[in-house]
C-alpha cells in the first residue's frame, strides 16, 4: 500500500522452545530488506497476568533485530504490553473470540488499534471490551471495568 511493505511473521513457543537466533534473523531479514516487521508469536503462560521472563527476553530480541509490532497470544488474559526502544509489544491481549468461562479475566480485553507506517508504529489505541459468554458476544464494559481494562493493558 503506497509502497509499504510489510512482513508477517508467526512463531511458536509453546509446541516446542523457539530457537531464537532463527527467528531473530528472520526478523533482521525482512527488516533488512525494507519492510515493516509485524510478529506474532504463540508464547507465555496461561493465565498469567504479566510476560513471563522467556517472553520478554524474546520481544527484546525481535526488537533488537527490527521488529515494530509484536503480539502475543497464548496466555487467555491480557498482559501489560510494553515498549522495548520503538517497538510495540503487546504480550497477550487474552481472548475475544474464545467465549471460555471461568476466569473473569479471560473475559475481558482489549482490541489494540495499530497504525504503522515505513518508520514503524505511528499510533497505538486500546478499545476495551468483554466477552458476553452466555450470548457469544463482544460488549462495551461499564466504564470501571473499561478503566480498569485499560489500566492492566498500559499502552502509553
Amino acid at each position: 500500500m503506497n509502497g509499504l511493505r510489510l512482513a508477517f511473521l508467526v512463531f511458536d513457543d509453546i509446541t516446542s522452545p523457539l530457537d531464537a537466533d532463527a527467528a531473530a534473523q528472520a526478523v533482521r531479514s525482512a527488516h533488512e530488506g525494507g519492510a515493516v516487521v509485524i510478529v506474532s508469536i504463540h508464547w507465555g503462560m496461561e493465565y498469567q497476568g504479566g510476560a513471563s521472563d522467556r517472553q520478554k527476553s524474546l520481544a527484546r530480541r525481535f526488537a533488537e533485530a527490527g521488529a515494530a509490532l509484536v503480539w502475543g497470544h497464548h496466555p487467555h488474559v491480557l498482559q501489560p504490553a510494553a515498549w522495548i526502544g520503538d517497538t510495540l509489544i503487546l504480550y497477550s491481549l487474552g481472548n475475544a473470540l474464545f467465549d471460555q468461562g471461568g476466569l473473569a479475566n479471560t473475559r475481558e480485553s482489549a482490541l489494540v488499534l495499530v497504525e504503522v507506517n515505513s518508520n514503524g508504529v505511528q499510533s497505538v489505541r486500546a478499545v476495551p471490551f468483554v466477552i458476553d459468554v452466555a450470548d457469544s458476544l463482544l460488549v462495551t464494559p461499564d466504564t470501571e471495568t473499561a478503566a480498569k481494562i485499560l489500566d492492566r493493558i498500559k499502552i502509553k
